[in-house]
């Protein structure tokens, strides 16, 4: 099955761009939401493990996760992939100056395992046909950060 797009009209990033220029991008388009309990009704269908228990899996992977990565680990995660904790900080001219509250953006970045990364590379795409194009959109698409 292919992964669908849409055509999305957005400002000229290229360095050589004329002000206001705009240019047709492709952006993926959803078409909806796996939430937590159908993703546990799907597992547990392809397993012998009940959906509550896929469930109690996935929360407690949750909390392991909460801990393991404030203590600064990498936390694989067999093929599915690796969840890291990053941040970034206000800069001081001396070591002393640094306090805590300058940590500002701190977010987990997650890299997706071999698996999903070469399912994406095999993915066909399909144009999805609508009146006018979109403009602006698919701002939040940012791989990498949950």
């Amino acid at each position: 099955m292919p992964a669908k797009y849409k055509l999305v009209l957005r400002k000229d990033m290229r360095k050589d761009a004329a002000e206001g220029s705009k240019l047709y991008y492709a952006s993926a388009n959803t078409t909806g939401t796996c939430d937590v309990y159908e993703l546990c009704d799907l597992i547990s269908a392809q397993s012998t493990a009940s959906s509550g228990d896929v469930k109690l899996i996935l929360d407690e992977l949750v909390n392991v996760m909460r801990r393991n990565l404030g203590k600064g680990e990498v936390v694989k995660v067999g093929e599915l992939g690796s969840f890291q904790l990053q941040f970034g900080s206000t800069g001081t001219v001396t070591e002393k100056e640094f306090t805590q509250a300058l940590i500002k953006s701190r977010r987990i970045v997650f890299r997706p395992g071999k698996l999903l990364k070469d399912a994406v590379k095999n993915y066909t795409f399909e144009k999805i046909v609508s009146g006018a194009p979109a403009e602006g959109g698919g701002e939040d698409d940012r791989p990498g950060e949950l």
